[in-house]
């Protein structure tokens, strides 16, 4: 048995543990409530976090398309990086996957596999690396969003004092 089907046969407990360790990063009420509800619309945080995991997973176990990951590694870190992880913690969730493989299949592991499994150990890392990328390009665009509404909260604040002149109103600033 090669260690893909070792992986598809044990995918369910795979994905099972990795969601686990994904909610151990969240505060004690949040992840009791992500794990009670699996309703996605009374859930959407915990329905996009297991979307992005079990597409990942089978990316990983099946062809491996980059673009695939990426976008799957995006659908989970879109949400962390509005939820203001730290950057470890944000991607880390990648890394966890190692854990939870190793404790679903470590008694099934054979020395045959061994080669197979550093490989994909490879492939994991190799996503971590993705989705800082991601996860960086998504704090970026968040600080930016940011800036531009503080510029608009001062502009509307000194137009309301009467210290910008607005030429679109017709009107001239008070002396």
């Amino acid at each position: 048995m090669s260690l893909r089907e070792l992986l598809t046969e044990k995918r369910d407990d795979i994905l099972q543990e990795w969601y686990k360790a994904i909610l151990d990063t969240y505060p004690k009420e949040a992840a009791a409530f992500l794990r009670r509800n699996r309703d996605r619309f009374e859930n959407p945080v915990g329905q996009r976090i297991l979307e992005g995991i079990e597409g990942l997973l089978d990316e990983i176990l099946g062809d491996f398309d980059e673009k695939r990951i990426k976008y799957f590694t995006d659908r989970v870190l879109r949400v962390r990086a509005v939820q203001d992880f730290n950057p470890s913690v944000a991607t880390g969730y990648i890394l966890a996957l190692k854990k939870a493989i190793r404790e679903v299949i470590e008694d099934d592991l054979s020395p045959e596999l061994w080669s197979e499994f550093l490989d994909l150990l490879d492939k994991i890392d190799e996503i971590a690396l993705y989705g800082f990328d991601i996860y960086m390009a998504c704090r970026e665009r968040l600080y930016h969003l940011k800036v531009e509404e503080w510029k608009k909260r001062v502009f509307l604040l000194l137009k309301r004092a009467n210290f910008i002149f607005d030429e679109r109103e017709g009107s001239l600033p008070q002396q």
